[in-house]
């Protein structure tokens, strides 16, 4: 069940709601009538991966542009959006290898000798060096982040706190759907390469998350710190 709190109202709720679920179908049907067209389309450099890319650039580049619009409308930097257009650029980069196969740039140096897939990434570079999945690890963070964090925080909202917790932005409650099975599809069942679709959602739900934002930040969210210091009339998530 996808959890929607009453002040998240609007289409992007609406989209999330159904659009998880749906593909989680999709998939699994994939798998049962075609399973070697399946397995072909979750593959490295495949469309799914590549549309992986494409949601994380595109959720980079929107939290670039809310980081800006705060910049612009209230005069001071947002450093979470900063950051996180910063790690979507580097995990869709990540993800196709810098382009190593577009370019066909051959591996060498210390990529040849610890990447675990023979790859130009930091990631599997990681995974060689000490051996940890680092698809674990991405597994654990996001859901504490994705699923764990929105309800804890489902009645509280966050630009009331004091620094630094106040420029800490967290999920919406409905995409806890979506990180929950983005996370669970990380584990790799059926056939090993599942955690190209988990990547997949992730991308989505990072997507989501700054067009939600995008909407915040035009109903009067992420104002200066003066600004909650003399007004009363601040909107908040409960309303």
């Amino acid at each position: 069940m996808v959890l929607i709190h009453k002040s998240e109202t609007g289409p992007i709720p609406k989209w999330s709601m159904y659009l998880f679920p749906i593909l989680t179908v999709f998939f699994a049907a994939f798998y049962l009538i075609d399973e070697s067209c399946y397995r072909s389309i979750i593959k490295e450099d495949s469309i799914i991966e590549w549309l992986t890319f494409g949601f994380l650039i595109a959720a980079g580049f929107v939290s670039l542009l809310v980081a800006s619009k705060i910049w612009k409308k209230h005069n001071y930097l947002h450093w979470f959006f900063i950051l996180f257009f910063g790690f979507n650029l580097l995990a869709g980069m990540e993800e196709i290898s810098w382009g190593q196969r577009v370019f066909g740039v051959e591996t060498t140096g210390v990529f040849q000798k610890y990447s675990d897939q023979n790859e130009i990434n930091l990631h599997n570079t990681f995974q060689g060096i000490f051996h940890i999945k680092t698809k674990h690890i991405a597994l654990l963070v996001l859901l504490v982040y994705g699923c764990i964090l929105p309800g804890l925080m489902r009645n509280k909202n966050p630009q009331y706190d004091q620094m630094p917790l106040k420029q800490f932005i967290i999920p919406p409650l409905f995409l806890r759907g979506g990180f929950a099975i983005a996370a669970i599809l990380m584990l790799d069942f059926q056939t090993g390469n599942e955690e190209e679709i988990g990547e997949f959602f992730f991308s989505i739900c990072f997507f989501f998350m700054m067009l939600w934002n995008l909407n915040l930040l035009k109903k009067g969210y992420y104002r200066a710190d003066n600004y909650f210091a003399s007004s009363k009339s601040i909107p908040s998530f409960s309303e």
